[in-house]
C-alpha cells in the first residue's frame, strides 16, 4: 500500500506517491510553497485528500 496526493490547482500535474504518509505530507507542503507560492495546506486537509493505492 502507498499514499498518493494529486494537486488540484488548474494546469498542475503534480502527483506524489510514497509508502510513508509523512513523506507525502512534506512533499505536498514543499510543492505548495515552491510551485504555487502559497502557504501549505493544513496537515488535516492534506490527509483528507490523500488516497491509499495498491502497488505491486
Amino acid at each position: 500500500m502507498a499514499y498518493q496526493f494529486e494537486c488540484a490547482a488548474p494546469d498542475c500535474v503534480f502527483l506524489i506517491r510514497a509508502a510513508d504518509e509523512e513523506e507525502v505530507i512534506a512533499q505536498v507542503q514543499r510543492h505548495s510553497e515552491e510551485q504555487h507560492e502559497k502557504s501549505p495546506p493544513p496537515t488535516d486537509v492534506i490527509r483528507e485528500r490523500m488516497e491509499t493505492v495498491d502497488v505491486e
